[in-house]
């Protein structure tokens, strides 16, 4: 018996696998179980590699350790410290 397990995310094909099981119910149970697991990790996978990198949270640090806007905010700081 011919198993196939297509695979779609966003209407688009991600992973189609087509194989012969056979045996008793049982065994073919398990092929098709195991067969399954290792589709969905593929996909999965492929899922993530298809996602941009992300942005970085925050700005780049200055020289000081500090970000820019912080020193900037001391900076104008009218108590005159």
């Amino acid at each position: 018996m011919d198993v196939e397990i297509t695979v779609k995310v966003g209407g688009q094909l991600v992973k189609r696998h087509v194989q012969a099981v056979d045996g008793t119910l049982e065994q073919m149970e398990e092929a098709i179980h195991a067969l399954s697991r290792r589709v969905a990790a593929e996909a999965l996978q492929a899922s993530v590699d298809r996602i941009a990198a992300p942005r970085p949270l925050f700005r780049k640090t200055a020289g000081n350790g500090g970000t820019g806007a912080t020193g900037r905010a001391r900076s104008s700081d009218s108590r005159g410290r």
